[in-house]
């Protein structure tokens, strides 16, 4: 293992070295046709972790490229930070403001149709499920992987990842195969997101700190990339630009990780654009992500769109306009959203109150001088107003339409998405200690730990009567506590309190189905549908709820809707394969048990499925490894485990048969179909 570090340091020294002397030795030619376009974006990373002995390779590439000292995202969450990386829209006018939802609507052009448009290769390569192809920045990309690995329930993690090493295999494997075209390749590293859990070396090389673990983990990837531009000969033709997509609080400001608050720490990013070409240097100006993919365009020597920033990052003359920030999120906890503005000197963060911070002589942001500077606070909140206003008038969440279903399902129908910010709502750098409370406790709750997180919990629920997280994952603790009549009744509450939220409904049908009450539960996806179309959460749980109310062609439907909202989830296509199945369509659900193996080869459902399918159509011998896959991923799934002794029944290996029967009574609990089943086979 020691041996493996110093290589990795060796090789990133070398390389280091190498692009460095490319650049001080002679500078190479511009290319004659468009460059190639390497954008590497990695998540959570914190501006001061380069420049340190964690990041050699991005030091590589700022030796020979501009390094931007003073750069800002726009939002301090993956999913509307990286819109405006790719769309070169500010949260505000793209409509995508928090991670989740609907993602990015169809008609903003993205920097890869641009690209694409213009002839160049396209592929894009990402890390967390936050930036799956349904969430909207698909677009333009020839390659889109995002086969991240996913809940096995099925349930949507936004956090649900893969590591740096297997995306860059991925986007490495697809350079190779470049064909004479330029190529546009967008590599995304989510490791320096929480949880931080490093490879061993990297935690060791970061003196056991986890954060900077996974940063050195991401930069050693990018090494990985460089070597290939080098050894390919495609490096001195290639523009490449490193970019943070927020940065992470570790503490500063009370804030443990990012989204909440708006302060350096989590806004304040890395920022390397390499230009065959052009001349090392440093920009100190405060610039913003948001004039990155107008640059590429611009570089790319392509028109740019109306639609895009057209600030030039690397204009001899950067007098842009003033760098705007937000953070919606505050508002699931009810308190007030954040809207930023810097200057070149002021950084504004304001709420329900205001803070001013002198940046030039108070870079930690300590000294709030709203109070002091009341002159600058007002003009710079004025300028910040006008970038904060949506482009266009927001249309009411629910139209007559949705109201009316609405109704007819039996809840109120509630009214426009788009009411302004309360003003009397809390700055939320008031009560950042509770929300790391309740971060804390989430965690414990989505890990199976609901009864520790349940005190906690019930707290932060009465504090906090106005937060409808808060009270939604206390209702979720209910539940999975084994209080499901609470639980039920809490988010009856809810819904009402508030109508417009669909996620509130999908729970609600959530904690209906695990108390019997499928009838409630279909209402009440059916009502989470109408206010969110693309929710396919929903979708698939309506159709869990039309399998136990016994409709099976309305279940079939449901599954489709969902696969095709959400298509890399595996879950829902091997629910799609069990309702085809029902209907007798062995085809068509064969076709969808063998999608989801591709989405997740060891998905014991599926696997379970096709093997239940092989031995309907008397092929018992070619379903047994089908049943061994499933159990190999699932030890104790009962159901497979009784469909092989089955399928060695039906294949003539009674003894096989036999010993699968009483593994069967092992695992599977007294009463249950499959116990009673074993049960009657062995006898």
């Amino acid at each position: 293992m020691g041996g493996a570090i110093i290589n990795d340091v060796k090789r990133a020294a070398i390389i280091a070295f190498l692009l460095t002397c490319s650049c001080t030795r002679q500078t190479p030619p511009t290319p004659s046709g468009p460059p190639n376009i390497v954008l590497v974006t990695i998540d959570t990373f914190r501006a001061d972790r380069v420049g340190s002995e964690l990041t050699p390779s991005i030091e590589a590439v700022a030796a020979r490229g501009t390094r931007f000292t003073n750069a800002r995202a726009a939002v301090p969450l993956t999913l509307p930070s990286h819109t405006t990386i790719l769309t070169g829209e500010l949260p505000p006018r793209s409509g995508v403001r928090v991670n989740g939802g609907g993602g990015l609507a169809t008609g903003h052009t993205t920097l890869a149709r641009v690209l694409r448009d213009g002839g160049y290769r396209t592929g894009a390569f990402v890390g967390a499920y936050v930036l799956d192809r349904h969430f909207g920045l698909a677009d333009g990309f020839d390659t889109y992987d995002d086969r991240v690995d996913r809940d096995p329930s099925g349930a949507v993690t936004l956090e649900a990842q893969r590591r740096g090493d297997v995306v860059m295999n991925a986007a490495l494997g697809w350079l190779a195969s470049s064909d004479a075209r330029p190529f546009f390749a967008w590599i995304h590293l989510y490791d320096p997101h929480a949880p931080y859990d490093p490879p061993a070396d990297y935690l060791t090389r970061a003196k056991n700190l986890p954060y900077d673990g996974e940063v050195a983990f991401a930069d050693a990837q990018v090494g990985r990339l460089l070597d290939w531009l080098k050894s390919s000969g495609k490096l001195d033709a290639t523009v490449i630009a490193i970019a943070g997509d927020h940065g992470e609080g570790l503490g500063d400001h009370g804030e443990a990780m990012h989204g909440m608050l708006a302060y350096d720490s989590t806004l304040h990013v890395p920022l390397v654009i390499s230009v065959p070409g052009r001349e090392p240097g440093v920009v100190d100006d405060a610039v913003s992500l948001v004039d990155l993919p107008g640059t590429l365009v611009q570089l790319a020597r392509r028109p740019l769109p109306k639609t895009m920033s057209a600030h030039s990052l690397l204009a001899d003359k950067r007098a842009g306009p003033d760098v705007y920030a937000e953070t919606e999120y505050p508002r699931v906890a009810g308190w007030h959203p954040l809207t930023v503005l810097v200057d070149d000197r002021w950084k504004l963060i304001a709420s329900s109150e205001s803070e001013l911070y002198d940046l030039q002589n108070d870079s930690g942001e300590r000294r709030n001088l709203a109070k002091e500077k009341t002159s600058v606070v007002d003009a710079m909140r004025a300028r910040a107003r006008t970038l904060s206003t949506p482009i266009a008038t927001a249309a009411p969440s629910v139209s007559a339409e949705t109201a009316e279903r609405l109704r007819a399902l039996g809840y109120v129908s509630g009214g426009s998405s788009s009411e302004p910010p309360d003003d009397r709502a809390p700055n939320p750098a008031r009560h950042i200690a509770a929300w790391n409370t309740f971060e804390r406790e989430l965690t414990r709750v989505t890990e199976g730990q609901a009864r520790r997180a349940l005190p906690a919990l019930t707290g932060l629920a009465r504090t906090f009567p106005d937060a409808p997280l808060f009270q939604s994952t206390y209702a979720r603790a209910l539940k999975d506590t084994g209080r499901v009549s609470e639980a039920l009744d809490l988010y009856r509450r809810l819904v009402t309190r508030w109508p417009r939220n669909a996620d509130l409904y999908h729970d609600l049908a959530v904690a209906a189905g695990a108390a019997g009450l499928t009838k409630e539960a279909a209402r009440a996806e059916q009502a989470a549908l109408a206010l969110e179309p693309s929710n396919a959460s929903a979708a698939n749980g309506l159709g869990l709820a039309h399998v136990e109310n016994g409709r099976t062609a309305a279940a079939t439907a449901a599954f489709e809707q969902a696969v095709a909202l959400d298509p890399s989830n595996a879950a829902y296509w091997t629910n799609l394969g069990n309702a085809r199945r029902a209907q007798g369509n062995a085809a068509a659900a064969e076709a969808a048990y063998r999608r989801a193996l591709e989405l997740d080869p060891r998905y014991a459902d599926a696997a379970n499925g096709i093997g239940v399918l092989l031995v309907q159509s008397r092929r018992a011998v070619e379903a047994i490894p089908f049943f061994e896959r499933a159990l190999a991923r699932s030890p104790r799934f009962a159901e497979a485990r009784l469909n092989l002794g089955i399928a060695y029944q039906e294949s003539g290996n009674r003894e096989r048969a036999v010993e699968e029967y009483r593994r069967v009574l092992d695992v599977a609990p007294p009463g249950s179909r499959e116990y009673q089943a074993a049960t009657a086979l062995l006898k």
